[in-house]
């Protein structure tokens, strides 16, 4: 059993360095994220990247939230498949998908801080346009729609955070929260899946990191239920002020840290 446990700490945490109160930060900051996402259909890269930089840093934590996303889009699809405007979200996922290279090499390149900077800014654009209230025509030109997609998987390679351009795209529609909610989860999880496969053909995520990631798996797969469960208990009245609010504050300690 020691040699168990030292081998987990040599292969598994000390390539982050990370010890086991990390660890179960980390496991608290995934069961944060994923039962935000599963309540509202999003936030889960938006509050777990920042989190999990904190302690694995970004170039392991952008990876690890691209992992989980997948797996959390397999235990969840039966339940939101049906909800989601498939329509929609294979207009822009053909150029999210085209863009996600680029991102993943900026996340080769760039420094620790430069890419906490950039998630941090990244967040705090995605509060404003949830906070703004913005609204879209039911439908965009085809030359918005494709950007839409290229800037969310930009981001995506880069932060893990595609979130903001698709927010918009998603919220700022009149959507009813159900399908808002099921076609940005679904989105997120095919995204998320693209970009692995193209950071991993590359060679910029570690083994150890998806090691790292099956370890913290199962908090993901408790968040989605108790999120899930969440919204049919509670609706969507409630979720956007505090999901704002908790999203603001991550950001300015993300950009705090980076500036520090």
């Amino acid at each position: 059993m020691t040699d168990l446990l030292d081998l987990f700490t040599t292969d598994i945490l000390m390539p982050h360095n990370m010890g086991w109160d990390d660890l179960a930060f980390a496991a608290a900051a995934i069961f944060f994220a994923g039962a935000l996402r599963a309540y509202a259909g999003f936030g889960f890269a938006l509050a777990g990247v920042p989190l999990l930089a904190a302690t694995a840093g970004p170039a392991a934590a952008v990876p690890m939230i691209l992992a989980l996303e997948i797996l959390s889009g397999l235990q969840m699809l039966p339940k939101v498949r049906r909800d989601a405007d498939w329509k929609s979200i294979w207009l822009i996922l053909p150029t999210a998908i085209l863009a996600a290279p680029l991102g993943v090499y900026l996340l080769a390149v760039l420094s620790a801080d430069t890419l906490r900077i950039l998630i941090a800014l990244t967040l705090l654009s995605a509060v404003a346009l949830m906070a703004s209230g913005l609204k879209l025509p039911g439908r965009l030109p085809v030359p918005a729609t494709l950007s839409i997609g290229g800037v969310s998987g930009l981001l995506a390679g880069s932060t893990a955070m595609a979130g903001p351009p698709v927010l918009l795209y998603f919220l700022g529609r009149g959507d009813t929260p159900a399908t808002a909610r099921a076609s940005m989860f679904m989105y997120f999880s095919l995204t998320g899946a693209t970009t692995l496969l193209v950071g991993v053909a590359s060679g910029v995520v570690a083994l150890s990191t998806m090691l790292l990631t099956l370890v913290l798996a199962p908090a993901l797969f408790l968040s989605n239920l108790a999120g899930h469960s969440l919204f049919h208990v509670m609706g969507d009245k409630h979720y956007r002020p505090i999901a704002l609010t908790l999203l603001t504050v991550i950001a300015f300690v993300t950009l705090w840290r980076a500036l520090a």
